[in-house]
């Protein structure tokens, strides 16, 4: 058995934590502990500066299936936490064998501190007696190093009960409503996920034209007495760009850059572009870039595709937002509108191009609308359609006409997000 090491340096042995309901094996750089509530609790032995990832192994009593425990368990993540954002629900089921998943995995994120996101791993069991949970979390700029640690902990848990009860708990409805589709698909119940609300998105930040975002990077390498960020070189005072620039909270009155401008401005001048999103579906398209800087992420963004824009799109300019790292990839999430789906596939499913193509460009009612997605940096390209009715759907390079076609968890969807945060602070 191995583990990644993730963000441990040095070669890891393993231990095994018994609690009364499960045997969880884990690296020796992540140390016990014991907190009220809880029936484990892993945290690392050399806590990194900031928010410190853990761990957190619970459960209660209960007879309840597996699809009433995976239901209980999104909604109790609304509740317990202000703001939560459900970003992927999927099948849990390690072993290669056709028995019903013996579990499910739910990631969401939450707002944090200081304008930074947590983001919330967490895999639900039903024993027939039990209901166990193993909580994950950290932020953003954590997930790429600490999310296959995670994933390796949970594939290695091992329940104290029965293997009998925990599948007989799995291919058991409850009482919560289930997907008629999905559960015919896969043979056995599978919990809907109607109930889920999409992201709710709306473009805040003000509008800025290319010459306003030019006299703030001028700005930014000018100084004068008393201007703590730079200043506006004397040509663009007292212009239509300085006006934008002043409604958006950039500049003072006397043409200095606040905080926030200077925040912009540093990273336009750093040329640090990590990432361009485009979104596109019937006759409207929207893009999403960002660039990293000393002091935040600087992202220029068209309205979502979600939101009534009441009219033709001003291309001229873009609404422009400076983020943390740690809240940059739930932002664009929610810009895309990334909502859980059960990724879902036939096998050897396909499509051809015009077919693709028309669906994409639906506008009639006709043809079910998708949403075309690419994802674009330095780490690769994600292009994927998003279906109404399927989901997020990956699409492959065709071969004489024809795509192939597979569904995409939306987990791996935020992994590629997820990946831009880390690429900010680096």
């Amino acid at each position: 058995m191995k583990f990644s090491t993730g963000p441990a340096s040095r070669e890891s042995a393993l231990l095994v934590a018994e609690t009364p309901h499960a045997h969880v094996t884990h690296p020796d750089w992540l140390e016990t502990s014991a907190f009220d509530g809880a029936d484990l609790v892993l945290t690392p032995v050399e806590r990194p500066d900031g928010f410190v990832p853990n761990l957190v192994l619970t459960s209660v009593a209960s007879t309840a299936p597996l699809t009433d425990a995976a239901a209980a368990a999104v909604r109790a993540a609304g509740a317990q936490h202000d703001g939560a954002y459900m970003i992927a629900v999927d099948l849990w089921h390690p072993s290669p064998d056709e028995s019903p998943a013996r579990g499910r995995r739910i990631i969401f994120a939450y707002p944090g501190d200081d304008g930074r996101d947590v983001v919330v791993a967490k895999w639900v069991w039903a024993t027939g007696s039990h209901h166990v949970h193993l909580s994950a979390s950290c932020v953003p700029s954590q997930w790429t190093g600490y999310s296959p640690v995670f994933d390796g902990i949970a594939a290695h848990l091992a329940l104290t009960t029965d293997p009998a009860e925990t599948a007989e708990a799995a291919a058991r409805a409850g009482d919560a409503p289930l997907d008629a589709v999905v559960t015919a698909r896969v043979g056995n119940p599978i919990e809907s996920l109607d109930d889920i609300p999409a992201p709710a998105f709306a473009s805040a930040a003000p509008r800025l034209s290319p010459d306003a975002l030019q006299a703030v990077l001028t700005g930014t390498a000018r100084s004068r007495i008393g201007a703590a960020h730079g200043v506006l070189a004397r040509r663009d005072r007292g212009t239509a760009s300085a006006h934008e620039l002043r409604d958006a909270g950039w500049i003072d009155d006397d043409g200095r850059l606040t905080r926030d401008g200077s925040a912009a401005g540093a990273a336009l001048a750093a040329k640090r572009h990590i990432a361009t999103v485009q979104a596109r579906r019937g006759d409207r398209a929207a893009l999403l870039i960002a660039y990293a800087g000393p002091r935040g992420v600087l992202v220029l963004h068209d309205p979502a595709l979600s939101e009534d824009v009441g009219g033709p799109a001003d291309t001229a300019s873009r609404h422009a937002v400076v983020l943390d790292p740690d809240h940059m990839p739930v932002f664009v999430a929610a810009w895309l509108g990334v909502t859980p789906g059960w990724p879902v596939s036939e096998p050897d499913e396909q499509i051809a191009a015009d077919e693709l193509a028309a669906h994409i460009g639906a506008t009639d009612g006709a043809v079910e609308p998708w949403t075309e997605v690419l994802i674009r940096g330095d780490d690769g390209d994600l292009y994927d359609v998003v279906s109404p009715s399927r989901g997020w759907l990956r699409i492959g390079a065709p071969v004489d006409g024809i795509h192939p076609l597979r569904a995409e968890p939306t987990a791996v969807v935020f992994d590629r997000l997820a990946l831009l945060s880390t690429r900010a602070l680096a």
